[in-house]
């Protein structure tokens, strides 16, 4: 069994991981990030599964997976309004490559792969 301990730190590497690619984001890094999103979203589902069957706290409290709209969320984070342009650039990238919003693919869990950014090979 998990202890508290172990699911805190397992919650400290979801948060740095979501961190991580809202960075990449940010900076307009967008090749395969829709699939690491979508791992990180299964990572965010275990614990939450882990915290309804195993008795496991939130003394860690793991990222809200939408950032859709949550400036406050992204500032809080240290995004500037560019870095934040950028993120939101992103959900209109999945829009464009995948025919379906970031959410939709998400929930799918199917993308068309690691697609490159526009423009380049």
């Amino acid at each position: 069994m998990l202890s508290q301990s172990d699911f805190d730190r397992f919650i400290e590497n979801y948060n740095e991981d979501f961190y991580f690619l809202l960075r990449r984001a940010s900076a307009g890094t967008y090749d395969c990030l829709l699939t690491s999103f979508m791992v990180l979203k299964d990572l965010h589902d275990v614990i939450h599964t882990l915290s309804g069957i195993g008795g496991l706290q939130f003394q860690v409290k793991p990222y809200p997976f939408n950032f859709r709209a949550n400036d406050a969320l992204l500032n809080l984070l240290g995004f500037d309004a560019p870095q934040i342009n950028n993120i939101y650039g992103f959900l209109n990238y999945v829009k464009q490559t995948q025919g379906k919003e970031f959410e939709e693919c998400i929930a799918e869990g199917v993308s068309s792969g690691c697609l490159p950014i526009a423009g380049r090979a």
